[in-house]
């Protein structure tokens, strides 16, 4: 991305931020209306984005503090294996911020390459995804 781009990144499509939420510690808002059918709440997927998969077991025997992150923001399947970017923690998803309910207004596109509103968010809420609906 050169600087023209980001500076239309910042200008037209930057949708969300991360603060505390009533759900669950920290969640992710809007900061301007979502319409309803937009894919551009965050990046874009990069080919070059790996993720590991980590058994239940693996995770337990990391140090607490990174169970903590792999419990509370990395994907989970029926058989406990957890799905951790390649990189570990030191870049920021956003995405990784996304609370549940059973009520969501966005959806997961693609195993979460992509996030769509399914209904118009308005500024100031809170994204939320039904975990058990990610496809």
């Amino acid at each position: 991305m050169n600087k023209a781009d980001l500076l239309r990144e910042l200008n037209n499509h930057t949708y969300v931020m991360l603060q505390p939420s009533p759900i669950s510690g920290v969640g992710v808002f809007a900061l301007q209306n979502i319409p309803v059918g937009c894919r551009e709440i965050f990046s874009k997927p990069n080919i070059n984005d790996e993720w590991i998969t980590l058994s239940k077991n693996e995770v337990d025997d990391l140090p607490s503090h990174s169970k903590f992150l792999v419990g509370n923001y990395c994907l989970y399947d029926d058989d406990e294996n957890y799905f951790l970017p390649a990189e570990g923690f030191k870049k920021i998803d956003l995405s990784l911020f996304i609370n549940h309910s059973i009520t969501p207004n966005i959806i997961s596109i693609n195993d979460g390459d992509y996030f769509e509103a399914i209904k118009n968010i308005e500024i100031g809420e809170e994204l939320v995804l039904d975990y058990g609906q990610i496809v």
